[in-house]
């Protein structure tokens, strides 16, 4: 089952995709991206990302100097990608696993290594996986994954207390 939840920012599609591995255990393969927060003022610093294996590294951040940016955010394509790209390859291997996507937004966009490999989980009939992707159609490749048959969930103030258990029992439907 491809499923593919979309939502505003902040409306907690992370938060979604996190219960969904914490209930999934060892069948989910992939990560997810979460903010980090200055202790003391409670603004947003950037963003890190975290494997289903317990890797992480910081993906995007104020502080750091990069020519690919998103906002004021330095984007460090880099690490993201000695973490992601062998991750999604052993994933693509795993067709017993659901693998895990969150997120194929801008940030991630930048890295041609993580487009191809998406593409392929995206496009082919074999792989179970969860993804969030933005509302608007940012890239080719989010206009592309609009046109694939799957399950597309927009998360709502409405849906995402109770969705998570519907999104779980989609993962297992052939």
């Amino acid at each position: 089952m491809k499923i593919f939840l979309t939502g505003l920012p902040g409306i907690g599609k992370t938060t979604i995709v996190k219960k969904i591995v914490s209930l999934l255990k060892d069948r989910a393969i992939g990560f997810w991206t979460e903010e980090f927060r200055d202790p003391k003022t409670n603004k947003r610093l950037g963003f890190k990302v975290i494997t289903t294996e317990g890797k992480n590294s910081t993906f995007a951040s104020k502080s750091l100097s990069s020519p690919l940016r998103v906002g004021s955010y330095g984007v460090n394509i880099r690490d993201f990608e000695k973490i992601i790209i062998p991750l999604l390859e052993n994933a693509i291997k795993q067709k017993d696993k659901i693998i895990i996507i969150d997120e194929i937004g801008k940030m991630e966009l930048f890295s041609e290594k993580f487009i191809d490999l998406v593409k392929k989980i995206v496009l082919e009939d074999s792989y179970s996986f969860l993804a969030t992707i933005p509302i608007k159609d940012i890239h080719p490749l989010v206009a592309l994954i609009r046109k694939v048959k799957g399950e597309f969930i927009e998360i709502t103030e409405e849906n995402r207390d109770y969705i998570t258990n519907y999104i779980f029992s989609l993962l297992f439907r052939r």
